[in-house]
């Protein structure tokens, strides 16, 4: 039998981690973190849409059903869920004996929130907040990198070349790779650029348009009934997450007005309520600025969340607000070490270690 430390050494950086957390997780220190140091936390989680089979080509924002319910049985056990909506007052005012609080949302808006996480959110009764892209709903349209994910699925092309390289699509790998390849260099483009590069790579897949989103399709957008509904049942509240989902950074004032106030003006026409709530798209650091945060404060939203991870206390920025982006390929027991912030405190004692040996770090608010 093989040694064990030499089995450790010979393990992968990912698999290694995984083993740690996974040992972490069977002891109670996560349950005593949240309840000490924690305890005062308000912790964020976010998904982006449900599926219940697989996908062609794989896309971390496309939890499965069976892990999102297990995911929520474990957040029911262990935290307070509450609607972000008021996350603020509750967190400057709750007793610190009860456990630490914890909101549930979504971006973007697609179809199986309602098909698929909703009945679960229900039957457990844990509120959520959607964040909608308004432009798509009650379209037969989606998002850019659905659109790409959909293209490359359904192509019958051999190859294509972009930007003076060839990617070979001659099996499910290779479709795989140049979807990934694609989507990370185009996710920083101006949004009009992307449009059109994204659009010139359907066409040189095969579709002479915009490929349509079918029903049942897991990229399918929500409708206004759907978003209705569940704004009737108490249990789901609606922010708004711009209306063409560019990064708003890279636009100049008035693109950003219009983003932000045609997505606000529609969140509040279909659902019948005020929109008090905001997301920014990719939402890492350098995807908004100080113009942004002034024309959503100028349109009363209390809270506008982030991807950048960690803890929000009763002094953290409501304009800056942190969330854990939850991806379909995370262990259970990762979920756990995310959600009772030991991720965080490992990856800012390594941030802290880079500054004092002189190394680049990034700050954000």
């Amino acid at each position: 039998m093989e040694d064990p430390e030499k089995r450790k050494r010979k393990l992968l950086p990912h698999e290694a981690r995984e083993s740690i957390y996974r040992g972490l997780a069977g002891t109670r220190l996560p349950w005593f973190l949240n309840r000490t140091i924690f305890r005062k936390a308000h912790t964020v989680i976010t998904y982006h849409g449900v599926r219940d089979r697989d996908l062609p080509i794989d896309d971390e924002c496309f939890i499965a059903r069976d892990r999102f319910i297990r995911q929520m049985l474990y957040v029911k056990r262990h935290f307070t869920v509450v609607p972000l909506s008021q996350a603020l007052e509750l967190s400057a005012s709750r007793n610190i004996h009860r456990p630490p609080l914890l909101s549930i949302t979504f971006d973007d808006g697609f179809q199986s929130v309602r098909d698929i996480a909703f009945p679960i959110l229900r039957e457990l009764s844990l509120p959520a907040t959607v964040f909608l892209v308004t432009g798509l709903t009650d379209t037969d349209e989606t998002l850019w990198y659905c659109m790409l994910n959909q293209a490359f699925s359904e192509t019958r092309r051999t190859g294509i070349v972009w930007r003076g390289r060839r990617y070979d699509l001659t099996n499910p790998n290779d479709r795989a790779f140049a979807c990934t390849t694609l989507q990370g260099m185009l996710k920083k483009m101006p949004h009009d650029r992307l449009v059109q590069e994204v659009e010139s790579i359907v066409g040189s897949l095969g579709y002479h348009s915009r490929p349509k989103v079918p029903l049942g399709s897991p990229f399918r957008i929500l409708d206004s009934h759907s978003i209705q509904e569940m704004h009737k049942s108490g249990l789901i509240e609606f922010g708004a997450h711009t209306h063409t989902h560019t990064i708003l950074s890279l636009l100049p004032r008035d693109r950003q007005e219009f983003e932000i106030t045609s997505s606000i003006e529609h969140v509040k026409g279909i659902t019948g309520g005020e929109c008090t709530l905001f997301s920014y798209p990719n939402g890492e650091e350098g995807d908004f600025e100080d113009t942004t945060r002034e024309l959503l404060a100028g349109h009363n939203i209390r809270c506008s969340v982030t991807m950048m991870r960690g803890p929000n206390y009763p002094g953290t920025d409501p304009m800056c607000y942190r969330r854990y982006g939850i991806e379909n390929a995370m262990s259970d027991s990762r979920f756990m070490m995310n959600v009772h912030h030991m991720v965080w405190v490992k990856r800012s004692i390594s941030r802290v270690h880079r500054s004092i040996s002189g190394q680049e770090v990034r700050h954000s608010c």
